[in-house]
């Protein structure tokens, strides 16, 4: 085995130069990190998972303890190259072994110029690199290299992805326990993965922390109290993916007239997203899909929540548990048929023109353009009908597409509603035509959640966004998202859109919500005619939420019972709203504050106005007195009757 040194050192000390002339140039690919607005990583934008640590003054101490105690206990007293350890690993070498010898310069050098090819060669130019970084640089600049640039597993690299990855938490606030942890896996980041193998990680964490003890920095007595402590991980949840990949998107635009690149430059993205929020979304997401048939289980989610008031994007979900972030987002990039969640819209243009919730609708079916091309006959989702008149609050708490009709044909007339639609924020082509009262025309969800986001606030619309602040390495910014916020509608119309839409969850087509949520909530389910499209928007003071489910293939149905938006969508906004409301005290116990022009009014339930002593059937409802109605032109003997519904 001598013979086999000697060998070794003499190749080492007569072969020729590699790098004559000097080092080669220094290139570590950092990723962009995406931060959400509560200041934790959610994700990197780049090659590879890696931040800058730009100061060991950034790491605890720990850290630095345990990884020169396990990696290079002469980091301090040697050139690069500890020789005794080297003959260690030449033997180590020549016998087969993966390991032994390198210092924390030596594996540097070859993380940063060489391949890990186990050869004489290499290790012979390890060392004359270690040696020219030796030169070129202090030890802690080396330190700082070689925390950026180690490989830790779960695909991160450098000491603040694996703080981040392993504890949830900025490497200096890292205790000792988990210091030893993260430095432990550099041995085997595979070997010793916690979620595989818990246990080696556990021992192995041990053993580092007992280099410890043998370097002096703690006593056997406070290791065997130490060691005793279990792992504690708080493992990065990796949420967050399609919105991720949908801020790449918009960032990479805003960057391009300045010739920069996420590719290439780095940059600290903070964005709208709420963690918690976040989180609460996909569990609430993952559960609901555990209860869907097999059949099922190919069908895509759609999910964006909206901060009301302000337009920040809190949580976004862009596809079932199981799909690729890389391809479409269903929250973002999908157009679809809304159903009946597009009905407050209709119902909302009425009210805004002094139409009441007690105005009387006919449930009976309704031919339109009887004959011709377009003719429309719609039925209600059971295709019952009971042939009365019922109060607009019963139509919306319980989506009776007959009555809508019958509303779109002789209260109001389709440009009506679609200039509503579009004052609130919807921005797709809606065409003119009375079917869209049952949702006929293609939306988005992200349109969805900003629009029913203005009865949330009283009449306010807030463009959607969900980039705050991009700036780069050096704190230079280059860019600042705004708030964009309108005005759009009257705070006496949102009031009673919110009321009726209250009755929805508490008693109506919504009513699953209230299985698993019980703070205000309100908002209008959705499902098409032909059961491609389930939706549910949903609200409270804080946070409006959009949820679309159905098949990328519109011509596939939903079914085994969770084709209707209550059963297939309620669950997962009732399921995330408790979670929220769990985690955010105060969330959901808002309530809306009474207009000072709405009050308690006694109506007539044959025409849905103010009512007289004659009127039998009456009922008392919230009444914008800005728009009074009349007495009632049924019963009332101071009006002229034209017509009982309207029809003047």
């Amino acid at each position: 085995m001598k013979h086999f040194v000697l060998i070794f050192c003499s190749v080492l000390f007569f072969t020729k130069n590699y790098f004559a002339q000097d080092i080669p140039p220094i290139k570590i690919d950092f990723a962009s990190q995406v931060i959400s607005s509560d200041g934790k990583v959610v994700g990197y934008i780049g090659e590879k998972n890696r931040a800058d640590v730009r100061s060991t003054g950034y790491v605890s101490k720990y850290v630095i303890w345990t990884l020169l105690a396990t990696e290079d206990r002469d980091f301090y007293n040697h050139n690069g190259v500890s020789y005794k350890g080297l003959v260690r690993g030449i033997l180590k070498t020549i016998t087969g072994s993966t390991q032994g010898g390198s210092t924390i310069t030596m594996q540097l050098a070859r993380n940063l110029f060489l391949s890990s090819e186990k050869t004489v060669t290499r290790k012979i130019k390890e060392i004359e690199l270690a040696k020219l970084l030796e030169s070129k640089f202090s030890k802690d600049q080396i330190l700082l290299m070689y925390l950026n640039t180690v490989y830790f597993g779960h695909g991160v690299y450098g000491i603040w992805a694996a703080s981040e990855e392993y504890y949830s938490k900025t490497p200096d606030k890292l205790s000792i326990t988990e210091s030893a942890a993260i430095i432990g896996l550099l041995q085997g980041p595979g070997i010793y993965d916690p979620l595989k193998h818990p246990d080696k990680m556990l021992s192995r964490r041990n053993e580092v922390l007992h280099n410890l003890v043998e370097t002096d920095k703690m006593s056997e007595q406070e290791f065997n109290s130490l060691r005793k402590i279990p792992l504690n991980l708080r493992m990065n949840d990796h949420i967050g993916k399609h919105f991720i990949e949908h801020v790449r998107k918009e960032a990479a635009e805003i960057l391009k007239p300045f010739g920069k690149s996420l590719n290439t430059d780095e940059f600290k993205i903070t964005t709208t997203l709420n963690y918690e929020m976040q989180k609460a979304a996909e569990n609430a997401e993952k559960s609901q899909w555990n209860n869907f048939p097999a059949s099922m289980k190919e069908s895509q989610i759609g999910l964006i929540s909206i901060e009301n008031g302000t337009g920040k994007i809190r949580a976004m979900i862009g596809g079932n548990p199981s799909s690729d972030f890389r391809g479409l987002n269903r929250s973002v990039q999908i157009k679809r048929q809304p159903g009946s969640s597009f009905k407050p819209f209709l119902y909302g243009s009425l009210l805004q023109n002094g139409t009441t919730l007690a105005a009387p609708l006919l449930d009976a079916p309704i031919v339109v353009d009887s004959g011709k091309f377009n003719e429309w006959r719609p039925s209600n989702s059971d295709n019952s009908y009971s042939g009365k008149y019922l109060t607009m609050e019963t139509a919306i708490q319980h989506s009776i597409n007959l009555c809508a009709a019958y509303a779109i044909t002789h209260l109001t007339i389709p440009d009506s509603v679609v200039a509503f639609s579009r004052k609130l924020g919807i921005q797709s082509q809606i065409p003119s035509y009375p079917s869209i009262a049952l949702g006929t025309g293609e939306v988005s969800p992200i349109e969805m959640a900003a629009s029913f986001s203005v009865f949330a606030t009283e009449g306010t619309y807030s463009k959607p966004y969900s980039i705050v602040k991009i700036e780069d390495k050096n704190g230079r910014v280059y860019y600042s998202g705004n708030e964009q916020t309108t005005v759009v509608l009257d705070s006496a119309t949102s009031y009673l859109m919110t009321q009726a839409l209250e009755k929805v969850v508490d008693g109506g087509t919504a009513v699953s919500v209230r299985k698993y949520y019980k703070g205000f909530a309100a908002g209008k389910t959705g499902t098409t005619q032909n059961s491609t499209d389930a939706w549910f928007v949903g609200y409270n003071k804080s946070l409006t939420t959009a949820i679309w489910i159905g098949y990328d293939n519109p011509r596939r149905k939903l079914g085994g019972g969770f084709q209707y938006g209550g059963s297939a969508c309620g669950p997962i906004w009732g399921k995330m709203m408790s979670s929220i409301s769990r985690e955010f005290s105060g969330f959901s116990s808002d309530t809306y504050s009474r207009p000072p022009e709405i009050k308690d009014m006694e109506l007539c339930l044959d025409s849905g106005e103010l009512a007289v002593e004659k009127c039998i059937h009456k009922g008392t409802f919230p009444v914008n007195t800005n728009k009074l109605p009349p007495e009632c032109s049924i019963h009332s003997t101071n009006k002229v009757r034209f017509d009982i519904h309207y029809g003047w």
